[in-house]
Formats: structure tokens, C-alpha cells, sequence
């Protein structure tokens, strides 16, 4: 009988790899792709120094889960203690703001921090927005590759008929 009971409370984990994009500009970003994961699935921690472990587990079907686990090196320009995540349709970005130098170069126009330092400027629905139209673009780009290879291959071994 419990050994019955123990069957049915085991869980079966599918771990995979999502799919992860860095981002360098005035910070870096990694955007995680995360489909249906929400906030309390995730877990962003700073465990070792100049590491990020970034876990995630949600529930499918009966006892069923995905799950994964990602860790990233922290690079050595990065403020540490001001690593912040953020989730929102479906991509989680992990901010790693740079240290600005201790002596800034002359052609600086400016010595105030960057305003993205301070504040997401980007709506979700403006990043959702630029998620989708850089997938259909992707997939545009692969359907117009098949159409000219085919037609190069039915010109090339087919002849043309006019």
C-alpha cells in the first residue's frame, strides 16, 4: 500500500535549456525565453562570487514538471549588488549594470548615469511587440531561403520551360 502511495506522489522532471540571448549595450542584459513560467517559478540568486544561478520549475500535466538551471559568470565591470531580473512576456532579462570608470574618457559628453541605469523605459507590451516581429522576421527570412533554393534546384535540374 505504500509503496502505491509513494508512486503517485513521485514527480517526473523534463529539464531542458531555454533559449537565452545576450544583450550588450550600456549594460549587459541576458533575455531568457520562458514561455508559461511565471515569477513564482523562478529564481535569480548570486550564490558564489561571480556567479548568477538562475533556476526555474513549473508544473505540467499530473505529476509532471519542467525545469531548468542556467548559471552565468558575472563579469568583472559589473556592480554586483545591482543585478536586477525582471519577467515579462515570457522573457526574463537579468540586467548586469558596468562600473563606470573612476577617470572618464574626454570624449564623455556626459558624467551622469545612463537613464536606463535608473528606469525600464520599454513597456511589456512594446517588448512583447519587438519579440514577435524579430521571430516572424527569423521565420520570413528561412521561408524566402526555401523559395530560392527550390527555385534554383527546379531551374538547375528541371530546365526551363519558355
Amino acid at each position: 500500500m505504500e509503496t502505491q502511495i509513494e508512486e503517485t506522489c513521485k514527480l517526473y522532471y523534463d529539464d531542458f535549456e531555454p533559449f537565452c540571448q545576450w544583450k550588450r549595450e550600456e549594460h549587459d542584459t541576458l533575455e531568457i525565453y520562458l514561455q508559461e513560467f511565471k515569477k513564482q517559478h523562478l529564481r535569480v540568486l548570486v550564490e558564489k562570487p561571480g556567479v548568477v544561478t538562475i533556476t526555474g520549475e513549473r508544473p505540467l500535466a499530473g505529476t509532471r514538471r519542467s525545469r531548468f538551471r542556467k548559471q552565468i559568470k558575472i563579469p568583472k565591470n559589473c556592480k554586483t549588488e545591482e543585478i536586477r531580473a525582471t519577467l515579462g512576456c515570457g522573457v526574463l532579462q537579468i540586467r548586469l549594470p558596468k562600473q563606470t570608470p573612476a577617470f572618464p574618457e574626454s570624449n564623455t559628453t556626459s558624467s551622469s548615469m545612463p537613464s536606463s541605469y535608473l528606469l525600464d523605459i520599454q513597456s511589456s507590451s512594446s517588448r512583447h511587440t519587438e519579440v514577435i516581429t524579430k521571430l516572424a522576421l527569423q521565420v520570413l527570412a528561412g521561408v524566402l531561403a526555401v523559395m530560392v533554393a527550390s527555385g534554383a534546384y527546379a531551374y538547375h535540374h528541371c530546365g526551363h520551360a519558355w
